[in-house]
């Protein structure tokens, strides 16, 4: 078949390298698909050798290889970079009487190659990858219908990458799809601003604190905190600085509470917080470590510090006491704190 130069896509080396990068193709291991497809060439081409080659910048590679006992060869020795600039099937009747070719290492070596016909490797958008070839060590011609039958084997391996490429996409879709899921949990969990546990979150954590209790578990603490004045907070510093001082709270919560300890936002600047397998003098101690930080750490960006307090109600999470009991005695705690002059833990 004569020579009949590609469309300028199909020439195009730079781009079509970083077409063939985008397969992920070259340096795989061998896979049977490619193999029988090369399998089926050397049977309809009659033909001793049949290759599944890339090209790439300096070598080509094989994916699947029948009668050629190598992995690559460099690119000064190929074939194959000349089907690549075809529209259609390369024939090289005889590889001994090309001067391109009659000084490559399977013309010269030992039973030599003399015969090759390549059909190129075409991508949807137009890039030669490579090519499905064929060879033979005689002269020799294929038919018409051997010809079109190698093309058609040829599309048959970009089916494969196309397949390749496919199931890629969708297991980096899983992957992404998992990790929204997990965004979203963890958004069903915690609170936005603060970043600790929600109130629905923390509830559910308490309730399975209660049956651990219930069970006979290490006796466990609660505080329900307060920020003192917090809406003076908002009125005069404004309500971007409020946040700001929840977002602070939270963070001395995470470095005075203990890992295994849950603190969660129960609602606006009231925050609760679990202690497992702690007693009551342990609670306190927690608790005038938190006033502490509290003291040291004023809110950033405000001119004249500002220096938060909060008011505390702490007492035993005792599994006999319905659960919302001990939330409002909690809470009556906090509010004695507050009337007591806040800046204060009470024990419920």
């Amino acid at each position: 078949m004569a020579e009949t130069f590609a469309p300028d896509a199909l020439s195009n080396d730079a781009d079509r390298l970083k077409a063939l990068q985008r397969y992920g193709i070259l340096d795989t291991p061998m896979e049977p698909a490619y193999d029988e497809l090369a399998d089926i060439a050397g049977h309809v081409c009659e033909a001793p050798v049949a290759l599944i080659s890339f090209v790439d910048r300096d070598r080509q590679w094989f994916k699947a290889s029948l009668g050629l006992d190598v992995p690559e060869t460099p690119l000064d020795q190929s074939v194959c970079r000349y089907a690549i600039r075809q529209s259609g099937v390369f024939i090289v009747p005889d590889l001994a009487q090309d001067p391109r070719f009659a000084n490559l290492h399977i013309v010269t070596q030992e039973n030599p190659m003399r015969f090759y016909a390549g059909a190129p490797i075409v991508t949807p958008d137009g890039y030669a990858l490579g090519s499905l070839c064929v060879l033979d060590h005689r002269p020799r011609q294929l038919s018409e219908r051997v010809t079109g039958l190698l093309s058609a084997l040829a599309r048959q391996v970009v089916r494969l990458l196309e397949l390749k490429r496919a199931n890629e996409r969708q297991g980096q879709m899983l992957i992404e799809l998992e990790e929204a899921r997990h965004r979203m949990a963890l958004l069903a969990h915690t609170d936005v601003l603060t970043g600790l546990a929600n109130r629905r979150s923390f509830t559910e954590r308490l309730r399975q604190e209660l049956a651990l209790l219930q069970r006979g578990g290490e006796p466990a603490c609660l505080l329900m905190m307060d920020i003192d004045h917090f809406k003076r907070v908002n009125d005069v510093h404004g309500h971007h600085v409020g946040d700001q001082a929840l977002q602070l709270f939270a963070t001395l919560c995470r470095d005075v509470f203990r890992a295994a300890d849950v603190v969660g936002r129960w609602g606006g600047e009231e925050f609760l917080a679990l202690l497992p397998a702690t007693g009551v003098a342990q609670a306190q101690a927690v608790a005038q470590r938190v006033h502490a930080a509290l003291a040291q750490h004023p809110v950033p960006g405000i001119d004249a510090p500002l220096v938060l307090s909060v008011s505390m109600g702490l007492g035993n999470f005792d599994p006999a006491r319905p659960l919302d009991m001990t939330l409002r005695a909690l809470d009556a705690a906090l509010y004695t704190a507050k009337r007591e002059g806040r800046n204060r833990t009470v024990l419920a």
